[in-house]
């Protein structure tokens, strides 16, 4: 399915991955030969499966809790902008938010809720979905 995966798994929650023709813009720095790392004072790539970037880009530190504790994700979406927090820590902006549709990008400001894709074990509590009219400033200066 196309998405801009907010990534839920241990030792990388809050890591991006584009599916299935998605695209993000992401402030990052290139870490090595293949590996990009959300930095928010980084340049801006385009993290799509059909550029040198690919569609993977790595969250900026680590917010998770020690294993064997609940911990809170916020991810806030407003226009084409998501934003994924853990724990309160603002882990990763994506900008441009679009899908591929014949070969050209078309903004992604609206779609479906995905929780899980993978076989892997999870576990949801409290999911609570509600509408927003901005990204609070809080959540852009983490």
């Amino acid at each position: 399915m196309r998405s801009q995966e907010f990534q839920v798994e241990e030792t990388n929650t809050g890591d991006y991955w584009g599916c299935a023709g998605a695209i993000a813009d992401i402030p990052a720095v290139k870490t090595n030969d293949s590996s990009y790392t959300y930095d928010p004072s980084g340049a801006l790539y385009s993290f799509r499966a059909d550029n040198h970037t690919g569609r993977h880009c790595i969250k900026a530190g680590d917010a998770e809790n020690p294993t064997g504790q609940w911990n809170t994700l916020d991810l806030y979406c407003h226009g084409d902008t998501a934003v994924h927090v853990v724990n309160g820590k603002t882990l990763m902006i994506l900008y441009h938010c679009a899908q591929v549709d014949n070969g050209k990008p078309t903004p992604l400001t609206k779609g479906k809720i995905q929780l899980q894709s993978e076989g892997a074990e999870v576990f949801y509590k409290n999911i609570r979905i509600r509408p927003i009219t901005h990204l609070p400033a809080e959540i852009l200066s983490k």
